[in-house]
C-alpha cells in the first residue's frame, strides 16, 4: 500500500481543501485520472494521480479542513483484494507525523 499525500498542484502551494472526491473507497484509478479536486488560495485543481490503483481509504473528507502540502489523504493499494484491511486505517496509528 502507498499513503499518499497532498501534492503541490502549483509551485506556491502550501496547502489545501480538498472540495470535492471524484473517486470513492474502492474505486479503481488509472493514470491521468483526477481523483479530487482541491483548492487552493488562487484556485481550485485537480489532482491528477501518475499511476495506476485502487482507493482503500480516503483520509481527509470533502470540504473538511485545510491541510498542508505533504499530509496524508488517502491510501492507495494495488489489488482489490487489499481494500477491506484498511477500513479502519489512520495515518497516526501507521507512525505518521
Amino acid at each position: 500500500h502507498e499513503v499518499v499525500g497532498l501534492p503541490a498542484l502549483s509551485p506556491t502551494m502550501e496547502g489545501g481543501v480538498v472540495s470535492e472526491w471524484l473517486k470513492k473507497e474502492g474505486d479503481s484509478f488509472s493514470a491521468g485520472d483526477v481523483v479530487c479536486e482541491v483548492e487552493t488560495d488562487k484556485a481550485s485543481v485537480g489532482f491528477e494521480v501518475q499511476d495506476d490503483g485502487i482507493i482503500a481509504k480516503i483520509l481527509v473528507p470533502a470540504k473538511g479542513p485545510e491541510i498542508k502540502v505533504g499530509d496524508p489523504i488517502m491510501v492507495v493499494v494495488q489489488d482489490a483484494a487489499d481494500v477491506a484491511a484498511f477500513a479502519d486505517f489512520s495515518p497516526a496509528a501507521a507512525g505518521a507525523p
